[in-house]
């Protein structure tokens, strides 16, 4: 990219501080002057671009590294689950919305807005900007290749709660400097096998759930800037697809309401529907399945 020229800049900066020191050839309206200095100032930021990667990962928060193997309490009761080497998750397309890191410098690019002087800004910080798909601010960046992977509960690296599983069909894209606003990731198939053990009953359980997309939303500032020092991190959790959790104080439970006395159980759209209900709704669930990390003080997402 092309070095920025800093005295314009600097002179843009001073004359938006000193606005009615700048006249730019004509002594027009002050307002609409703000605005084009506005306006010079967000093209030279949206014009910055910096690469960025991405760690997609799988993990079962229990401190081990057996990620195929884990415990869950449901009702009381627990369930010894062992996910087969046959899971994969067959991956459509996973994007960003990125949003200027300063967003007092946000002008909406609306005609009516653009003739009564009108700064249009965003709050929270998550809410992707109304652009148009040509502005940097207003398009989406891929950073997830479509592509099966399967044996996604093999261990190949590690994170803040031990072994994890990083999925290997990231991209990296050319973001401009902000914040992340959203993710977004979508999926052709689901398939988990497992069995599941309530002792002294194993019973076999497969898993056939259709294409779907989910939403992701940060729960804190996650900066692109130069000299971001690691990957964007996004978590998926297939031991929290299945745990115990409570919707307007009603529990939701998975394990406690598979089939007694039946083997093998499967479970897609068409067979065992309460189960696969509940899935989806573990899915769609906000931080259950997908997440992004929590903020920590001195640590940088």
């Amino acid at each position: 990219m092309k070095a920025p020229n800093l005295s314009f800049i600097s002179l843009l900066i001073v004359c938006f501080a000193m606005v009615s020191h700048c006249t730019f050839g004509s002594v027009g309206d002050s307002e609409e002057e703000k605005l084009v200095i506005l306006q010079n100032l967000i093209f030279f930021n949206n014009n910055q671009t910096i690469a960025v990667g991405t760690n997609l990962r799988s993990y079962d928060n229990q401190a081990d590294d057996n990620l195929n193997q884990f415990s869950l309490t449901s009702n009381g009761n627990t369930f010894n689950i062992n996910v087969q080497s046959s899971t994969y998750i067959h991956w459509e397309t996973g994007t960003y919305r990125i949003n200027p890191p300063n967003q007092t410098l946000v002008v909406s690019t609306t005609g009516s807005e653009r003739s009564n002087g009108v700064a249009k800004t965003h709050t929270p910080y998550t809410v992707p900007l109304d652009l148009p798909a040509d502005d940097l601010y207003g398009k989406s960046y891929p950073f997830l290749a479509t592509s099966i992977v399967s044996n996604v509960t093999q261990y190949n690296s590690t994170m803040e709660t031990g072994a994890s599983f990083l999925y290997p069909n990231t991209r990296t894209a050319n973001v401009p400097l902000g914040v992340v606003a959203i993710a977004n990731v979508s999926w052709e198939e689901i398939y988990i096998q497992m069995t599941v053990t309530r002792a002294p009953n194993t019973k076999t359980v497969t898993i056939l759930l259709p294409q779907g997309n989910k939403q992701i939303t940060p729960k804190c500032k996650i900066p692109i800037k130069n000299g971001r020092s690691g990957n964007i991190e996004i978590l998926v959790s297939l031991s929290a697809l299945f745990q115990d959790r409570t919707v307007s104080g009603t529990p939701i439970r998975f394990l406690d309401q598979l089939p007694i006395g039946t083997d093998p159980v499967v479970i897609s759209k068409v067979s065992n529907v309460n189960l696969y209900n509940i899935l989806q709704q573990n899915l769609q669930a906000e931080d259950i399945t997908f997440s992004f990390p929590g903020c920590f003080p001195g640590v940088e997402r």
